[in-house]
């Protein structure tokens, strides 16, 4: 009871530093806890599964190259049976996008499975029963896809139809974990087929499209496992010159991905966030030494001891910290959706209350009480009774340095974030505007989702011509920014035998390159009833000279096929991808199996009065809901991680700076009520207001000069890192700094401008009437 009765006298008493504290605390502390909820949330992407500590996936790459999603089908099955350290083996693939259920459609993503799929990420069944090795004819389902195909009734043993045949469902699991990369992200309904009802292509060495994992058995070295399996799917293919990558499951969507880089620079904001929030406590209380000194003379001459004191000191750093931190929960509490708005991502209550949160809150608090109170405990309960009572001033010239020090470490952090913030929106903002070799606005597209709508391609391109709105339309077997090599090696007049390298490959009607406006360097355009194929630059460079009078081969023993024409190099796949080697066959009607993708170019400005017209003439012809997206959200979807990560950057570069400032303020606060009588002093010998001002900021301004100098190169290193892992970036130029450098001194001058002008035109009576 006595140390709440002390804090609530140490709080009247100091009741502007402790309110300036507070204010500093509470948005610091509910921001550092929305940022430990979002790195709990990254973090355990994947790590709900059980024996995620054993489950290995595995990944076809080149020498030099991003490896692929997948492996090819035969990798999984032949590891199980040639490595005695693999207990289980699971590849998935994409199957389908749409079933039916009697008369009706859900667009529905089915994955060919194997049965150890259920027993190695131990999905729980609650329905039925998991299909079994040898049934080619049953599915199961996750509870949401069972709840929205049959609603409250039992999905058991009712058929469900794809394109390529009718499959009973045996069972229903509970829903995959939203936070996984297991199965693609995010969906949770979702439908699990037998693999083995493909009845070919199960044992090839090529199609990288196979998700696959591996359950390694309990004190398998896994570093000597990875070495081992390396080279497996090149001894199988040598030409191929596929290695496989193993990656822990655990670790897939964190080092991977390269999510790690934000987890690590969320969290070290975190940090600097609390730092500041602590410097204004301790400056604060340092500061107000004035109004604590004698009643610490006080103590001691009672007989309080140093100790005594600390604890007492400490005690009400505590109370204070446990206060903010009630109402920094409440405000984070209150604004999780708003926080999820501003990252782009979706975040619940829920997120905040998980035991992780509150146990990496716990220590915060305790870091927090430590950081910002032990300095100021030791310093306050140091003053010698004899000087503070005789009215001497009991601060020492170190402890001022020291909270000049402290404020230039505030704002060499601050400025650094404005910096980083700064040069991450230009590196976003080059990207959305920079020249991808085709054109992606006003591009509409028809995601063909089965073999009824595919055989229908046509027809829809054709109908859709006939929109006045529509300038162009074009089959393909892919967009722009999804060409990928999928493992068939390519050869042409004079190629080096020893040479094999990667090339994509598109297929495409004479349209796209309308649709797109792809250039054409040299050469003509194939048409449909032209059989050749188009180039483009980077593949142009690789087959050497004259190109067009040379023939394609798509390996040795296939036909070979006229070069017709060279088109200008274009960016595809994303902002980051080298600049690849292309090839683009012609389709035609009669090969309309190959077709995924209805491309559409609509007449400028009327690209959402077109999206209506063009949703229902596909609908007509289909006979269902068909998928049309925009080809610009696909493009915007390259740079969510990097909008994402400057959505946060800028979001706690502003909230640092008012911490700083707020900081100031006090610190200024207490500096011009010690100034009183010499401001007094000033105005009856006749300085001027603005004089006084100036004279009351300069010291001020100082350590924000001092800040941005240091600032400067250190925020240029960083940023600097940063850059090297894109292939296009920008320069960082001079101008971001001197404009973060100015953004502070304005904030800060702001802050200090009402309250040193209040003070320089403060009557001097008042402050020189006890002489």
């Amino acid at each position: 009871m006595n140390i709440f009765l002390n804090f609530s006298r140490h709080f009247r008493h100091n009741r502007l530093s402790s309110i300036i504290d507070m204010l500093s605390l509470v948005p610091g502390l509910a921001c550092c806890l929305l940022i430990v909820m979002w790195i709990v949330g990254q973090v355990e992407v994947d790590r709900s599964f059980k024996d995620i500590d054993r489950i290995t996936t595995l990944q076809g790459y080149h020498e030099g190259r991003s490896p692929f999603w997948g492996v090819s089908p035969a990798v999984a099955p032949t590891l199980k049976m040639e490595r005695p350290e693999v207990e289980k083996a699971v590849r998935l693939c994409s199957a389908a996008r749409t079933v039916k259920y009697e008369t009706e459609s859900f667009g529905i993503s089915a994955y060919d499975a194997d049965y150890d799929l259920f027993d190695l990420f131990h999905l729980q069944v609650v329905e039925g029963r998991p299909f079994v090795e040898g049934e080619r004819d049953r599915c199961v389902l996750t509870r949401q896809a069972a709840q929205i195909i049959f609603g409250n009734k039992s999905p058991l043993n009712q058929p469900l139809e794809f394109e390529f045949g009718t499959f009973t469902v045996c069972g229903v699991i509970e829903n995959l974990p939203k936070q996984r990369t297991v199965a693609r992200q995010g969906r949770e309904e979702i439908i699990f087929l037998p693999i083995e009802r493909r009845q070919e292509g199960l044992d090839a060495w090529y199609n990288n499209s196979f998700e696959s994992y591996v359950l390694l058995k309990n004190g398998t070295d896994y570093e000597k496992f990875a070495a081992e399996v390396k080279d497996r799917a090149l001894k199988a293919q040598p030409e191929s010159k596929l290695y496989i990558k193993t990656e822990k499951l655990k670790d897939r969507y964190l080092y991977a991905y390269g999510h790690i880089r934000e987890v690590r620079l969320m969290g070290l904001i975190a940090l600097v966030i609390l730092l500041i929030a602590c410097i204004n406590f301790v400056n604060l209380s340092t500061a107000a030494f004035s109004q604590n000194a004698v009643q610490t003379g006080i103590r001691k001459v009672v007989g309080a001891s140093r100790k005594s004191l600390v604890f007492a000191y400490l005690s009400n750093a505590f109370i204070l910290v446990l206060i903010s931190y009630f109402l920094a929960f409440l405000l984070a509490y209150a604004i999780v959706p708003i926080f999820g708005t501003i990252i782009g991502s979706s975040f619940s209550v829920s997120d905040l209350i998980r035991p992780e949160v509150f146990w990496i809150g716990g220590i915060m608090l305790i870091v927090t009480t430590l950081l910002a109170g032990l300095y100021p405990s030791f310093y306050l309960s140091s003053f010698q009774p004899v000087k503070v009572l005789k009215g001497r001033n009991a601060v020492g010239l170190w402890s001022a340095r020291l909270r000049q020090s402290l404020v230039i470490l505030q704002f060499v952090v601050s400025i650094t974030l404005i910096v980083c913030t700064l040069i991450i929106s230009r590196q976003i903002r080059m990207y959305q505007t920079m020249d991808l070799g085709y054109k992606w606005d006003e591009v509409l597209y028809v995601s063909l989702r089965n073999q009824s709508q595919v055989q229908k391609a046509f027809v829809l391109r054709d109908e859709l011509l006939k929109d006045a709105d529509v300038r162009s339309v074009s089959v393909s077997t892919s967009l722009p920014t999804a060409i990928y090599w999928n493992g068939v090696g390519f050869n042409w007049e004079g190629k080096d035998p020893s040479e094999n390298p990667l090339i994509s490959m598109l297929f495409a009607d004479k349209n796209f390159f309308e649709v797109y406006n792809i250039q054409l360097k040299e050469g003509q355009f194939f048409t449909e009833s032209q059989d050749g194929v188009i180039v483009n630059r980077k593949l142009a460079d690789l087959i050497g000279e004259d190109v067009l009078a040379k023939y394609f081969q798509n390996d040795n023993e296939g036909p070979k096929i006229k070069i017709l024409g060279v088109v200008d190099q274009f960016l595809f796949n994303d902002f980051k991808a080298v600049e690849e080697p292309l090839v683009i066959f012609p389709i035609v009607p009669e090969e309309r199996d190959w077709v995924n993708i209805v491309n559409i170019r609509v007449t400028g400005g009327k690209l959402g009065e077109a999206y209506d017209r063009i949703k229902k003439r596909a609908e007509e012809i289909f006979g269902e809901q068909p998928v049309v997206r925009f080809l610009n959200e696909d493009v915007e979807y390259w740079l969510t991680s990097e909008k994402q990560t400057s959505r946060m950057v800028s979001f706690f570069s502003v909230l640092a700076i008012l911490i700083s400032c707020l900081g100031l303020f006090g610190l200024a606060t207490f500096m011009m009520e010690q100034k009183r009588k010499e401001i007094g002093i000033r105005r009856v010998n006749g300085a001027k207001i603005s004089e006084i001002v100036w004279l009351l900021n300069i010291n001020f301004l100082k350590p924000i000069l001092i800040g941005f100098i240091i600032a400067c190169p250190l925020a240029y290193y960083f940023m600097s890192r940063w850059l090297e892992s894109y292939l296009r970036r920008i320069e960082i130029s001079w101008w971001i700094f001197i404009l973060a450098g100015a953004l502070t001194v304005a904030v800060a001058l702001l802050t200090l401008l009402w309250r040193s002008l209040k003070a320089a035109m403060e009557n001097p009576v008042n402050s020189l009437k006890s002489e």
